[in-house]
C-alpha cells in the first residue's frame, strides 16, 4: 500500500527502480531513491514526519520507520536495515551503516558513516564514523579501519531487490507518486 498522509496529504516520491514488496506500507511524506528496496512487512510511515531514504538503501522484511510531528528520519545511501528493526525519527543514519537485524534506532539519534549497529541493540545519541556499536544501550566496541567503509558499499539487496522487480513480485507504484528524473 502506498497512500497519501491522511494528516496533510503530503504523498510518497518513489524512483521508478526502487522494489517495493507487494505487503510493503509507504504512507506519506516518504522519498524514496534510486534501487532502493523495501521488503515485505516494512513500514515506513512519512503521516506526519519527513522521511528521506537514500540510493541503494534495504530495508529487510518487516522495519519501521517512523518520525515525529515536523521531524525528519534521514537513511543515507548504501544502508542496510536489518530484519525487524526499528527507526524512530528525527534521527540521521550515514552513509554505508547496517543497522543489524531487531536493532531499535531512537529518536534524535544520529549514527555515522560506516557504523555497524549489532543485531538486538539499541542506539540512542550520536555514534563515530565506522566503529561497531551493541547492546542496551549501545556502546562503542570496535573501530573499523576507513578501508572496510568500502566494503560495506556494496549490498546484494540492491540487486536482489532488481531480480524481484523484474520478476513482477513489487507492488506498482501509483504513477502520481513516481519521481520525475
Amino acid at each position: 500500500m502506498i497512500v497519501a498522509s491522511p494528516f496533510n496529504g503530503k504523498t510518497p516520491r518513489i524512483h521508478p527502480t526502487a522494489f517495493i514488496a507487494k505487503d510493503a506500507v509507504i504512507i506519506g511524506d516518504v522519498e524514496i531513491a534510486a534501487y532502493v528496496s523495501i521488503w515485505f512487512g516494512a513500514k515506513i510511515r512519512g503521516d506526519w514526519g519527513q522521511i528521506i531514504v537514500g540510493e541503494n538503501t534495504s530495508i529487510q522484511d518487516n522495519c519501521v520507520i517512523h518520525s515525529t510531528v515536523n521531524g525528519l528520519c534521514k537513511i543515507g545511501e548504501n544502508v542496510t536495515l536489518g530484519h525487524l528493526s526499528m527507526v524512530h525519527g528525527p534521527t540521521i543514519i550515514g552513509d554505508s551503516t547496517l543497522i543489524g537485524m531487531g536493532a531499535t534506532v531512537l529518536h534524535h539519534s544520529k549514527i555515522g558513516k560506516g557504523v555497524v549497529v549489532a543485531a538486538g541493540s539499541v542506539i540512542k545519541g550520536k555514534t563515530e564514523d565506522n566503529c561497531l556499536y551493541a547492546g542496551v544501550l549501545s556502546t562503542k566496541k570496535k573501530i573499523y579501519s576507513t578501508r572496510r567503509l568500502g566494503e560495506l558499499g556494496y549490498n546484494i539487496y540492491v540487486d536482489t531487490g532488481q531480480k524481484f522487480k523484474e520478476a513482477g513480485l513489487g507492488q506498482e507504484i501509483p504513477k502520481e507518486y513516481l519521481m520525475k528524473d
